[in-house]
């Protein structure tokens, strides 16, 4: 494992060498702002390596939420465990019923009442 290491540094120093020798010389010219360099990657690094960890706690957390939820709509323990009998049994579904729900109320006009003209029309189709 330290071997593996070892190599993969020595083959980016070899793949990067003015890299290499602007950071030496930062090191030995002006250590204040090597150590503001290195610190500043260590928290990009570990920003890197938290972030995704978070998402997974995030996800977690969301999905046993939604499940709470779908277990207190339902009535049952949880999403599984019952037969689509039950399920049936549970809430009737009326075929072709559709509820429509509004969100907010109705904007008022821009435009008044007297601006422009109404056009009835009809369509009709060609034989």
């Amino acid at each position: 494992m330290l071997f593996a290491i070892i190599d993969a540094i020595v083959e980016w120093v070899k793949r990067n060498p003015l890299t290499c020798i602007l950071l030496v010389m930062v090191a030995v010219f002006a250590p204040s702002l090597f150590g503001a360099i290195f610190i500043g990657i260590g928290i990009v690094a570990l920003l890197l390596l938290a972030i995704p960890i978070f998402g997974i706690f995030k996800l977690r957390r969301m999905s046993k939420k939604m499940e709470e939820q779908g277990s207190q709509q339902q009535g049952f323990g949880g999403f599984g465990g019952f037969s689509q009998q039950s399920r049936t049994q549970q809430r009737p579904q009326n075929e072709g019923e559709v509820k429509v729900y509004t969100t907010e109320e109705p904007k008022e006009k821009r435009v008044s009442d007297k601006v422009g003209d109404y056009i009835d029309f009809e369509e009709v189709k060609d034989k």
